[in-house]
């Protein structure tokens, strides 16, 4: 059964992009079969209705390897498909990851004609809409993380949007909670936010949001390996153990 769904996964990412993406995808699926629940996601691919939802699906398994390459014993959908995405396990200790991508809604600026002496390169980008946006997507997980300890990780494919507008959301979200508008869940450490781009002085791919003090021990080592990790290279080293 777990091998016809892998088949059956390839063949939609086949058919919504392309061979060559497919096959690019082959050893990322093969790895993942070896973790716990891997069918389920393996099955949300192959139902896929258009490429953006496979590409939310896609996401969840890059991240899935992502803390696999940190050392982490993972289980894809611990709780059922109305749970968080992920549980992962390392040194005894457990964390629910509850994953989400930002799709690209806002078209970009119109292409610029270089020709032309009086083109004007027109400013676009509205960081209050997309700051907003970052706080509902966020919020809206909440109710995917319990008590437990929890982190939401984002993917961002949105090029309007940035680390900045995410790290303005998580503190606007710490800000109304303190105020009592709403309520943070009791488990949640932080929100992880990831792109392809590397930005910042320091060439940074993963940033950690913290929404509360980080106290315990592995909390905190958690933080700086991710804010100092490369996602290639640590799926590349899951990947790699698995030969």
């Amino acid at each position: 059964m777990e091998v016809f769904s892998v088949k059956k996964a390839l063949q939609k990412v086949e058919k919504l992009f392309n061979k060559d993406v497919a096959q690019s995808w082959y050893p990322y699926f093969r790895r993942l079969q070896l973790i716990p629940g891997a069918n389920r996601i393996f099955k949300r691919i192959a139902s896929s209705k258009d490429i953006e939802q496979l590409r939310d699906y896609l996401i969840e398994i890059r991240y899935t390897l992502v803390f696999v390459g940190l050392g982490f014993q993972a289980e894809i959908e611990p709780l059922g498909s109305k749970g968080p995405d992920l549980k992962i396990i390392r040194d005894g200790h457990q964390i629910l990851v509850e994953i989400t991508r930002f799709r690209k809604i806002y078209p970009g600026p119109p292409l610029l004609d270089l020709s032309d002496e009086n083109a004007i390169l027109i400013p676009y980008g509205n960081p209050a809409r997309d700051i907003r946006k970052a706080f509902e997507k966020i919020l809206k997980k909440f109710s995917q993380v319990s008590s437990d300890e929890a982190i939401i990780a984002i993917w961002n494919d949105d090029e309007d949007m940035g680390n900045r507008e995410v790290s303005t959301a998580a503190i606007d979200l710490c800000n109304d909670a303190s105020q009592g508008r709403i309520n943070l869940p009791a488990g949640l450490l932080f929100i992880l936010y990831g792109s392809k781009y590397l930005g910042g002085l320091d060439n940074r791919q993963l940033y950690c949001f913290p929404l509360r003090y980080l106290q315990q021990s592995h909390h905190i080592a958690l933080q700086k390996e991710l804010d100092t990790s490369y996602v290639d290279a640590l799926i590349q080293r899951t990947l790699a153990d698995s030969v």
